[in-house]
């Protein structure tokens, strides 16, 4: 049976949620800090006792009474000690950028934006939040994350999460959860660039260091070696419409048809020129990627079409080796002596504007956020849930119709193997925005939730 309800979804505030999120604790307040540290070990042992040794919840009603119990501790904890710390990020298109204190977010609509400022420790399985503070800068960025090491961050449009990597791990963050929280999926990686494959739910990283390249689960698991590269891997980009994965080593393949064993192709291999970052535009089947001159000390941003083909040098001069997007008929790049974005229109060459940066900071990653950098079907992922298996295509039809223009399907939580009473479910996603929630009536004629979609957008 299909439940469709319109109703609004909230991220949960959780504190030591299980399979690690976001402990967020004001450290100022002694209370704060004891019950902190009961939670905190509070959930080491529940992971001990009710994991398998691959991190899957082994679903028992003690497990489930165990969880509910220390989720109830949490929420109670949550009320007194809790800061609310996102404002808000801004509308699409919007640009996210790495530095070493901190993400930030830019409007590229308008420009304007305010600050928040996280202080992030990364320890063992959670993420903690030691301090937190809120301030407001020339920069006016929507959202800021300090703390972290340096490192490469990714966006999954579909479900929104941005996926961030430091020197040891790799988390994620959901951007529609008000309290932003933070999630390690990875431990002991050194992703020196991360993609998406937003329609196989893939998450691939490049080790420069061990010449390999990874692949896991959006949620980290069954990570595996998908190759071993000849030389180092820098950057790496996918168009996952055609399954096509491109990286830098210091020459520019990419891959046909994602296996553990692919075959690649070589598209650029200049003397005296060593590429690193790159990117893809999907709409257009072009991709990008900036080259170093060794010699003549002149950078390159240079654009082929997937096959290498078409070859042509859009921009000449000194750039940051990380900074890299492209969206509709505009490139983003920095140069290594300004401390500003530059936006140039790739048809003319003009630069369309220069977006202003804080000079006290080095940047090491941008990504860009429009759902048109991701192309999906409009009913992505909620085409093939099983549950839908057996429908005919005029109800798939008909829920696309009740979708908002411009909207998606996006998986907004997914319920354990066994399923959900309908008041858990209600209790972990109600609040947000339009939503589908998938119930299958079992025996004794209780209804359990297995899986819920929300749309991405209130656009009508």
């Amino acid at each position: 049976m299909i439940l469709i309800a319109t109703k609004i979804i909230v991220g949960i505030h959780i504190l030591i949620y299980f399979a690690t999120s976001l402990v967020v604790c004001n450290n100022d307040i002694p209370f704060c800090r004891k019950r902190f540290n009961e939670l905190r070990e509070n959930d080491k042992n529940w992971r001990n006792r009710y994991l398998n040794g691959e991190g899957q919840n082994l679903a028992t009603p003690r497990c489930e009474a165990d969880k509910e119990y220390n989720y109830e501790r949490m929420c109670m904890y949550k009320k007194i000690c809790f800061h609310s710390i996102n404002k808000g990020l801004p509308a699409e298109p919007y640009l996210l950028i790495k530095s070493k204190s901190g993400i930030h977010a830019i409007d590229l609509t308008t420009l304007n934006t305010t600050v928040s400022t996280l202080n992030t420790t990364v320890s063992t399985l959670n993420t903690t939040v030691s301090t937190l503070n809120t301030t407001v800068a020339t920069l006016n960025t929507t959202v800021v994350i300090s703390g972290l090491a340096r490192g490469t961050m990714e966006i999954d449009t579909v479900e929104n999460n941005l996926y961030i990597a430091d020197n040891n791990s790799i988390s994620r963050i959901n951007l529609d959860d008000h309290d932003m929280c933070v999630e390690v999926i990875l431990q002991n990686v050194s992703a020196d660039d991360m993609a998406i494959n937003w329609i196989e739910k893939r998450l691939y990283w490049t080790e420069y260091s061990k010449k390999q390249i990874y692949v896991a689960n959006l949620d980290g698991e069954n990570r595996t070696v998908l190759m071993n590269t000849k030389s180092y891997p820098s950057s790496i980009a996918m168009d996952a419409t055609v399954r096509y994965l491109f990286w830098t080593e210091p020459i520019a393949k990419f891959v046909r048809g994602i296996s553990l064993a692919p075959k690649y192709k070589v598209m650029s291999n200049r003397a005296f020129s060593e590429p690193y970052a790159i990117t893809v535009d999907c709409t257009k089947n072009r991709v990008y990627w900036l080259e170093k001159g060794i010699q003549s000390g002149v950078d390159h941003i240079v654009s082929s079409d997937y096959d290498g083909v078409d070859q042509k040098t859009i921009k000449s001069g000194s750039f940051n080796d990380h900074l890299l997007g492209v969206l509709e008929d505009s490139l983003y790049f920095m140069k290594n002596d300004l401390f500003y974005v530059n936006e140039m229109n790739i048809s003319n060459g003009n630069i369309s504007r220069n977006i202003l940066l804080d000079n006290n900071s080095y940047y090491d990653d941008l990504v860009l956020v429009h759902s048109s950098i991701q192309p999906q079907e409009r009913m992505g992922s909620f085409r093939k849930s099983v549950i839908l298996a057996n429908e005919t295509i005029e109800f798939h039809n008909k829920l696309e119709e009740w979708l908002p223009r411009q909207g998606y399907w996006r998986i907004c939580w997914r319920a354990s193997e066994h399923g959900w009473a309908a008041s858990t479910f209600h209790r972990k996603c109600d609040g947000k925005v339009p939503t589908i929630t998938i119930v299958q009536v079992v025996k004794n004629n209780k209804s359990l939730v297995f899986g819920g979609y929300a749309t991405r957008s209130w656009a009508g």
